[in-house]
């Protein structure tokens, strides 16, 4: 068992892939439409195995988040009480399954409204700030 006192110190990390994959999340339908991406952080879309470890920490944000709730990542939502780490899992899977699957990496426009749809309920913070 992990003390809470080392899962919060954690929480840090655990923001700040929370934030990395929020902010991918939502320059997908950006990355889409201008044309494959000039964007900082494009390529970390096309690249399976950040996306895969990405996926694990959420994972791991999760379970510590079950042992103590000072170690989850926080989100600013326009919905009251919406769970945001679910959504980030499902669509950075999603992008990771079409990132190890394709080399074209054309994305469903499912995804990219998902995408869409997440970053007008949740407030995304620049990663240079």
């Amino acid at each position: 068992m992990v003390e809470v006192a080392t899962l919060q110190s954690m929480q840090p990390l655990m923001q700040w892939v929370a934030d990395l994959a929020l902010y991918l999340v939502t320059l997908l339908p950006a990355t889409q439409h201008a044309g494959g991406g000039t964007f900082a952080g494009a390529a970390l879309l096309r690249n399976s195995h950040v996306l895969a470890t990405i996926r694990e920490l959420l994972v791991v944000a999760r379970i510590w988040g079950l042992i103590s709730n000072e170690c989850l990542p926080t989100f600013l939502s326009t919905v009251s009480g919406y769970d945001v780490l679910p959504h980030l899992f499902r669509l950075i899977t999603r992008i990771w399954l079409v990132s190890r699957e394709s080399s074209v990496h054309d994305f469903e426009e499912s995804i990219v409204d998902e995408c869409y749809s997440l970053s007008a309920q949740v407030r995304v913070f620049s990663l240079y700030a």
